[in-house]
């Protein structure tokens, strides 16, 4: 067994202290479950996602995720809902939420997700300003790195500017969606640029629950100018 050196076990040290000083100075606040089922009207595809998140009073926050798809049919056409699930992903996430003063946010997110032919890298960054106590507006941006397992294929690269906005009507929460997409590939219609919009509905049953649903506009083919609409009806529980 190779002997490590002086300067590695300090190395070592300093690494695990500052990882322990992290942990000292930060204590737990809220884990949080959250579970949703897509479908995809023109595809009949059907998804479902866990996540696990854990918040840090720091404003750090850890997120797992795993997504699920259901194997085609033997005669080749979409598996039926939460038939047959197979892995199709799965997603590491760190983010950070900041406040600058009474209405503003700064939100930095980093995502690593492993797919079943490749690996993408995804930093990204949202700033939040709340109008009202009951409406705000978020623009964002994010860089997404895409590298395949196929060898000689070459790296995807995306930028996509977003912006969103909530309205809160009691316990119920209205947020609409646009991202533009430019990218280094063809991913729509015969071109490098994509877009997507969504409409989404939270409503806080309780102090822990909040189911949801999302309607959003993607693309089918990255060769044709065919749109769907997707569906994500899921709940969030904190614990």
């Amino acid at each position: 067994m190779k002997k490590l050196s002086a300067g590695h076990h300090k190395k070592a040290l300093r690494r695990y202290s500052f990882i322990g000083l992290v942990i000292a100075s930060s204590t737990t606040q809220a884990l949080e479950l959250d579970y949703q089922h897509q479908y995809s009207e023109v595809e009949r595809e059907h998804k479902d996602k866990v996540m696990l998140t854990q918040a840090l009073d720091n404003g750090l926050a850890f997120s797992f995720e795993a997504v699920m798809a259901t194997a085609p049919d033997s005669d080749g056409q979409p598996g039926k809902a939460f038939s047959r699930l197979t892995k199709d992903e799965l997603k590491a996430k760190v983010k950070y939420s900041h406040k600058l003063g009474a209405k503003w946010k700064v939100k930095p997110k980093f995502t690593y997700a492993d797919g079943k032919d490749k690996k993408s890298y995804k930093p990204s960054l949202k700033v939040s300003y709340a109008i009202t106590d009951k409406f705000s507006i978020t623009p964002g941006y994010y860089h997404k790195l895409t590298r395949y397992d196929e060898e000689g294929k070459a790296d995807k690269h995306d930028d996509a500017l977003e912006l969103g906005a909530k309205y809160k009507f009691g316990l119920l929460s209205v947020g609409v969606g646009r991202k533009q997409i430019y990218s280094n590939q063809i991913v729509f219609d015969g071109t490098r640029q994509n877009y997507s919009n969504k409409l989404l509905f939270e409503y806080k049953l309780t102090n822990y629950l909040t189911p949801y649903l999302e309607v959003a506009d993607v693309y089918v083919d990255k060769n044709t100018d065919q749109r769907q609409a997707r569906y994500r009806v899921g709940f969030s529980y904190e614990f």
